[in-house]
């Protein structure tokens, strides 16, 4: 593909997805977590994409990989692909949450940071202080933050120095220094003033809404046909400028 510069009309890698969350470049390719299909796919920049493998069937899950090429997904627990492709246990979380586990991200000594709401969210219940988690490439894991609102999408900085989390319920990114242990520190706003995320207006709807709801309707994950319809968009070879479009 020829290089194009940051202002051409951007371009539709892929179309009629259901519900796109945790893009991750990865070898060359654009790998994601398919919401509502439980798929995780693979595309690269001519637009030719790949079921690599499968995740929850649910909502609320992520992928990343640690520096030997092993692929985690989260959910309700912390897993690991094995290179004959069976999922396996990487480490036990029982002990620091019960709500399961979305976002994961994996810096680059091997220390593997997953947040929680720490709350029934599709069961209604009150929200509570969201937590991050660290497990360490020796597999012990502890909470290492919390007091978060609805945490969501991390990165880490490539000098492996600054953890970011947005917050969904708030708008604002939110900075820690990342210690050479690997705890958090120097907790910071980083930036405010974003847009609120889906699920603070669906918690507001939920506190409202009749008792009974129509199969399907506020019980899990939606049929895939009701999921709001995305594509990806592609303005540059460069993978910083893909995105989700939703239509």
């Amino acid at each position: 593909m020829s290089n194009t510069s940051s202002n051409s009309s951007p371009t539709v890698l892929l179309d009629g997805l259901a519900y796109v969350e945790s893009p991750r470049w990865h070898e060359g390719r654009l790998w994601f977590a398919h919401w509502g299909t439980g798929e995780i796919v693979a595309v690269d920049l001519d637009g030719t994409s790949e079921v690599t493998g499968h995740g929850p069937a649910g909502l609320g899950w992520s992928i990343d990989w640690l520096p030997d090429g092993r692929l985690l997904v989260t959910g309700k627990e912390l897993l690991r692909r094995e290179p004959d492709g069976s999922m396996v246990r990487h480490a036990d979380l029982s002990g620091i949450s019960s709500f399961g586990w979305n976002e994961v991200v994996v810096d680059g000594r091997g220390n593997i940071y997953l947040n929680s709401i720490n709350f029934g969210f599709l069961a209604g219940e009150q929200p509570k202080s969201g937590i991050i988690a660290l497990v360490t490439p020796d597999g012990s894991a502890r909470q290492v933050a919390g007091d978060l609102a609805f945490p969501n999408g991390m990165v880490i900085t490539p000098d492996n120095k600054t953890l970011i989390i947005s917050e969904s319920f708030t708008g604002r990114l939110i900075a820690f220094d990342i210690e050479a242990t690997g705890l958090l520190s120097n907790r910071r706003v980083w930036a405010e003033g974003l847009v609120l995320h889906w699920a603070a207006h669906r918690l507001r709807y939920r506190s409202h809404r009749p008792p009974v709801q129509p199969a399907g309707v506020g019980r899990g994950p939606p049929p895939r046909r009701h999921l709001p319809r995305r594509r990806w968009r592609h303005l540059g070879p460069d993978s910083s400028y893909l995105h989700p479009h939703q239509t």
